[in-house]
Formats: C-alpha cells, sequence, structure tokens
C-alpha cells in the first residue's frame, strides 16, 4: 500500500459524519433560503430542543459559519457538501426504482418460463427427451434476453 492509501483524511470523515445525518442535511437545505438567527433555524427546521439543534450546528461547523450578526449560513463548502449530499440521493432514488423494475421482470420472465417448462413437458411427454430440452433451453434464453433487454434499458433511461 502506497503512503496516500494508508494515509486517513479526517476532513473527510468530518464530511460523511456531517451528512450521515438527516437532521443535519435538513439544516443544510433550510439555510440555502437564507442566514438565519438560531431562533428561526429552530424554527423552520422543526427542532425542539436548542440542546439538540446546537449538537447539530456543531457537527457542520466546517459546512456553516454565522455572520457578523450572528446568523447561521452555509460556506462554499457546505453548499458543495449539500450538493453532493442531493446528487447521491437522487441517484440512490433512481437505482431502488430500476432494481424494482428488474426484480419484477425476474418474477414476470420466471413465472413465463415455469410455464412454458410444464406445458412444454406435458405436451412432449411422448417425444424424445433431447426434443423437450431442446425446446425448454429455447424458451430460457429467450426469457434471458428479454430480461437483460429490460435491465439495459431501465438503467439506461431510469425508468
Amino acid at each position: 500500500m502506497s503512503q496516500n492509501e494508508n494515509h486517513f483524511d479526517s476532513s473527510r470523515a468530518e464530511l460523511f459524519e456531517a451528512l450521515g445525518h438527516p437532521t443535519r442535511v435538513k439544516i443544510l437545505r433550510t439555510l440555502t433560503e437564507r442566514a438565519m438567527s438560531f431562533s428561526e433555524l429552530k424554527r423552520e427546521t422543526g427542532i425542539e430542543s436548542s440542546g439538540h439543534l446546537q449538537f447539530h450546528l456543531g457537527k457542520l461547523s466546517s459546512l456553516i459559519k454565522t455572520d457578523v450578526v450572528g446568523n447561521y449560513a452555509l460556506t462554499d463548502e457546505g453548499r458543495d457538501a449539500l450538493q453532493i449530499a442531493q446528487t447521491a440521493l437522487r441517484s440512490e432514488t433512481l437505482l431502488r426504482k430500476c432494481w424494482t423494475k428488474i426484480d419484477t421482470a425476474i418474477i414476470a420472465v420466471s413465472i413465463v418460463w415455469a410455464l412454458t417448462m410444464v406445458a412444454t413437458s406435458i405436451e412432449l411427454a411422448g417425444t424424445g427427451f433431447d426434443s423437450v430440452v431442446m425446446i425448454l433451453g429455447g424458451g430460457f434464453v429467450a426469457c434471458l434476453l428479454i430480461l437483460t433487454r429490460l435491465a439495459r434499458s431501465s438503467i439506461r433511461f431510469g425508468e
């Protein structure tokens, strides 16, 4: 391992910790609108406990600042961090939608293939084993091709 790979980046760890709680992300989102006093921020975020808000503001110390009158505002790093968090959330949501569609397609294809297998087995019970295997194998390959096409189109277009 090189020295860079082995090096622990404490600022990166602090960023992940800051963005790792929904309340802190909510605070950052609220501060995108405008700078706010402690009491305004408490009211706008719906945080009931002053101690609770103070705790989260402490965790966000590198992402927020206080202006000359004592209002809380986002730093440039805070704006960047919020944009990263929102992008990650959108990506996660898109990926979840894609996998839900893929899971549904897998179930549908499995049912179709199972029914085809049963019907073909009954129909070809009197014929040779090779014919049954060839037909079932072809049906299985066709189902896999359909599934692959569905998966690619879902991921590509995010539908």
